[in-house]
């Protein structure tokens, strides 16, 4: 008798299981999937909170007229920081794995990253020159009679913390260029993809 009472309470206990489980992998699958949490290989993964697309512009102004020279653009989460690269590799690569000088970079390239309101941009800004090489320049002397030398590597790094409107660009000046025209990066975050 304890032996059929022990058989039927283990398959009441085995049913009830099994009733339980399709009910829960039930209440599982209808919680709703968060809108940000895309990985699909083109998203940011972002876990929570809104998704920014960040622009990137370098602009160099010439008699007043304004010409991008370098665009790069983002997707970018309050718990990620986002990097954007838009560079271009001037000459021949160096040779065996040799790293690469900055004069035959043009471009910007770095990270933002939010909190809250605030971003902070890291970027490394890579002009266009017209100069000759580094060792030219130490070879020259001043009041040779040659014209002045100008080195051919101009890159600049700039880190800044503002705090963002979204749609609104925001620019930061970089310096003169070669030519000795302003320069400045562009920023703006915009609203992103809801996945």
């Amino acid at each position: 008798m304890k032996q059929k009472l022990f058989v039927v309470a283990s398959c009441l206990f085995i049913a009830s299981v099994a009733a339980f489980m399709p009910a829960a992998t039930a209440r599982a699958a209808s919680v709703p999937r968060s809108p940000y949490a895309a990985n699909d290989g083109e998203s940011t993964l972002c876990v929570s909170g809104p998704v920014y697309i960040i622009d990137v512009h370098v602009v160099v102004t010439v008699n007043d007229v304004e010409h991008t020279i370098s665009t790069a653009a983002s997707e970018v989460c309050s718990v990620n920081p986002a990097n954007f690269s838009d560079v271009v590799v001037q000459g021949a690569p160096p040779q065996g794995g040799a790293p690469l000088e900055v004069s035959k970079k043009v471009g910007v390239e770095g990270t933002v990253r939010l909190n809250g309101r605030t971003a902070t941009l890291e970027t490394n800004v890579y002009l266009p020159t017209k100069g000759g090489s580094a060792a030219q320049c130490a070879n020259s002397q001043p009041g040779d009679g040659s014209p002045p030398c100008k080195s051919s590597s101009l890159g600049v790094n700039l880190s800044k913390t503002w705090i963002f409107t979204r749609n609104t660009w925001r620019d930061f000046y970089v310096g003169p260029d070669d030519n000795g025209n302003p320069v400045k990066v562009l920023v703006r975050l915009s609203d992103g993809p809801v996945n």
